[in-house]
């Protein structure tokens, strides 16, 4: 499941919006792209003028698992601080943190979550119904 977010320069009364959806690609500042896999997920963007001048061009997310392993997508889960609303860490940092607080015994009070991408899909049903722009 992917999410695009594009943002927009300026709505006409001025302020700055974000839209989820489809929106005129000619008023874009921005375009990025959340993929939520079922095991991993990823995350990039391009910019208006990078597209103009390449359009095949996006900035990737680069993520490292610890040694020399580089790659553009991460494990998908996600560790919530204690009091159920901060993110903690995210992919790799998330696995290792929830280990080491494992190890500790101090894990009890976090929330830890992974492969969550059926259960967003079934709460945010299918993505298309979301554009409206």
């Amino acid at each position: 499941m992917a999410i695009w977010i594009h943002i927009q320069t300026e709505t006409q009364e001025g302020k700055r919006q974000a839209n989820i959806g489809k929106t005129n690609a000619a008023r874009n500042l921005l375009v990025g792209a959340i993929d939520f896999g079922t095991t991993n997920s990823g995350w990039a963007f391009s910019f208006l003028h990078e597209f103009q001048t390449d359009p095949t061009k996006a900035s990737v997310r680069q993520w490292r698992s610890g040694g020399n392993l580089v790659t553009e997508k991460v494990p998908a889960c996600v560790l919530i601080k204690p009091d159920g609303k901060t993110l903690e860490a995210f992919g790799y940092a998330a696995e290792v943190k929830y280990r080491d607080l494992t190890d500790k015994g101090d894990h009890e009070d976090y929330y830890y979550f992974g492969r969550f991408k059926m259960t967003l899909k079934k709460e945010l049903g299918d993505v298309s119904t979301l554009s409206g722009h």
